[in-house]
């Protein structure tokens, strides 16, 4: 098969990932959405930088395509041409090492694809080796985050401050072969906040932490290498992320929610049809004192003790998934993905396989596996419409399908995009709605919790939740959007009795079914009913370059919501501070140069 995929001469394009962060996904959505680009993909992220160098490419070539939409494709085809690849009347460059200057810009012109005008409003990284063969560039990542929240009980404002710093590597090897390399140093303080137990963190895709008191540090890396394999198969390998379904952040599969992990993904397409295969290798979160979420997730067997310590092992835990997705028309897109977290062994063969179906591969290993599956739909049924909806099946009692008992576990996800609505320009208008039954994501045997370290791999809502909301977004120049948001969320959490228990409703991703629990009756939105509804303004302005600075102020009105100091989500039901009604204001701001 290898050979076959080999031969056959020209060889797939490949470069390395766009981050999911990357602003240019949404500008891709709106121009999908407005006819401008078709096979898109955005079912699967991330795109390859080569892909969306050709999708930008032909959204540039579309007469209609005016205003700021066009200023921003123009901008975005000069930050994602692939230097290195030619055309054939072009004559390729001596090797040459520069520091970011416009000399250099000018040369890399005459390698980007197509032959626009280009506005030099995006640079190349500060410093990029570039021969005939490919390039390499090295840049810096910095950024600083402040939020302050008030109200609500508390006696004084709640200061969070985070600080990053960090370095980015990615270049391109001919036409095959692209990488991405980055690290970033995190340290995060607040006014009167002690840093005791991780859930104290405020940063929610963290790894391991370092808690010092009135300071708490932490770091993530990513390498991603990505090469082509004959004409229709591309692969990724390295420590990153993907993002499978239709909703532009949060997704009910895979979503963007947790740190990266070591991966290896094959990508296809044939035609109409595109396929995903994923495995990757998760982390436990780690079974400390100060991870009181994480408890009884190390290896008995595999401690011991050296120089007077225990050394405790984590026990092995795994993701596996494949998605399909399937264009039958321009204006629909059809997927169907399955997904698979196992442990308490090694990588298992029936999962490495792309094409088995995991439902019947996880009954013939005993049925001891988390396995979800998920169907999708997107429709653009009129130029600036967009509609889609997801269904997502975690578990399933065959006899008692339509019963309460808690093993049949769904979640709905519905939305959709307006965009230049009744004539307003540059405008999207986004709405959406999803519901999370009791129980998703958790399982019986907690290796197998559908998380990463103790951040959620799929929706961020987690189990027996739901929410509205709606979002209008206007663009007032290249530089400069707002966003108005509104939403309504409700989630029923476990509740704590008088004698020091819990009641499991499955409101807890951290939390599966234990002997004792009511298994016969799920009931949505039991147990300790929160109520948030939030009001937001977002501002978002690019400096220069890539150096962005995001404003947030938000009002949110609540019920029976947790309490601060520890208010958050994910902190154990016994660390909790309380519950109670108020009001709260955020006010946040976020400059950043570079994405991981």
């Amino acid at each position: 098969m290898l050979g076959l995929l080999l031969s056959g001469g020209t060889q797939a394009e490949s470069s390395s990932p766009v981050p999911l962060e990357h602003e240019v996904y949404s500008l891709l959505d709106r121009l999908e959405v407005r006819g401008f680009v078709s096979g898109v993909d955005d079912g699967m992220r991330p795109m390859s930088q080569a892909h969306v160098s050709h999708l930008l490419a032909a959204a540039l070539a579309q007469e209609g395509l005016q205003g700021l939409d066009r200023a921003r494709v123009e901008e975005f085809v000069d930050y994602f041409a692939t230097p290195g690849l030619l055309y054939p009347d072009q004559e390729p460059d001596s090797g040459q090492a520069t520091s970011g200057g416009e000399a250099h810009q000018d040369a890399g012109l005459h390698q980007i694809r197509g032959p626009h005008q280009i506005t030099r409003q995006w640079l190349p990284p500060a410093v990029r080796y570039q021969t005939p063969q490919g390039w390499v560039g090295l840049d810096l990542l910095a950024r600083q985050q402040t939020d302050v929240f008030g109200g609500r009980t508390r006696d004084a404002d709640e200061w969070v401050l985070r600080n990053r710093l960090g370095a980015l590597v990615q270049g391109q090897l001919g036409t095959r072969v692209g990488f991405r390399i980055s690290f970033e140093q995190t340290r995060e303080e607040g006014a009167e906040r002690n840093y005791a137990i991780r859930s104290d963190v405020f940063e929610p895709r963290r790894e391991a932490v370092q808690l010092k008191g009135g300071v708490v540090d932490y770091h993530e890396a990513t390498a991603i290498v990505s090469f082509g394999l004959g004409k229709l198969v591309d692969v990724v390998a390295g420590k990153g992320q993907v993002m499978w379904g239709p909703a532009p952040q949060d997704n009910l599969g895979l979503s963007a929610n947790t740190p990266s992990y070591d991966m290896v993904l094959l990508r296809s397409r044939l035609g109409v049809i595109r396929f995903e295969h994923l495995a990757a290798r998760l982390r436990p979160c780690p079974d400390r004192p100060d991870a009181p979420t994480c408890s009884g997730l190390g290896d008995p067997n595999a401690s011991y003790i050296v120089n007077g310590m225990t050394r405790s092992l984590e026990r092995e835990k795994y993701l596996a998934g494949h998605r399909l997705e399937i264009s039958p028309r321009p204006w629909i897109d059809i997927g169907f993905q399955e997904l698979v977290v196992y442990g308490d062994r090694g990588p298992e063969l029936a999962y490495l396989n792309p094409f088995m179906f995991f439902w019947a591969a996880q009954s013939h290993l005993g049925d001891k596996d988390n396995v979800m599956m998920t169907f999708d739909v997107d429709v653009r049924p009129h130029h600036g419409w967009r509609f889609y909806a997801a269904y997502a099946i975690d578990d399933l009692k065959k006899l008692k399908v339509f019963s309460d008992d808690f093993a049949n576990k769904f979640s709905l996800q519905l939305g959709g995009l307006w965009t230049d609505p009744l004539g307003a320009p540059d405008t999207d208008v986004r709405a959406e709605y999803v519901r999370i039954e009791p129980w998703i994501y958790t399982h019986k045997f907690p290796i197998n919790t559908f998380r990463h370290f103790d951040a959620p791999l799929g929706h961020s809502l987690g189990p027996n939740s739901d929410r509205w909301q709606i979002s209008i977004e206007h663009r007032w120049r290249r530089e400069l959007a707002t966003r108005l948001r509104w939403s309504r969320a409700r989630h029923g959490d476990n509740e704590r009795l008088p004698d020091g228990s819990i009641r499991n409703v499955g409101g807890d991703l951290h939390l599966g079914w234990r002997p004792g629990d009511d298994r016969e009756v799920k009931r949505f939105l039991d147990g300790n009913l929160s109520t948030w509804n939030t009001l937001g303004l977002d501002v978002e302005c690019r400096l220069w370059s890539r150096l962005h600075l995001v404003g947030t102020a938000e009002f949110e009105s609540a019920t029976n919501v947790p309490l601060a100091p520890r208010w958050q989500q994910g902190v154990p039901l016994t660390y909790r501070s309380g519950y109670g009604d108020g009001e709260q204001l955020h006010f946040a701001v976020d400059l950043r140069y570079g994405l991981l």
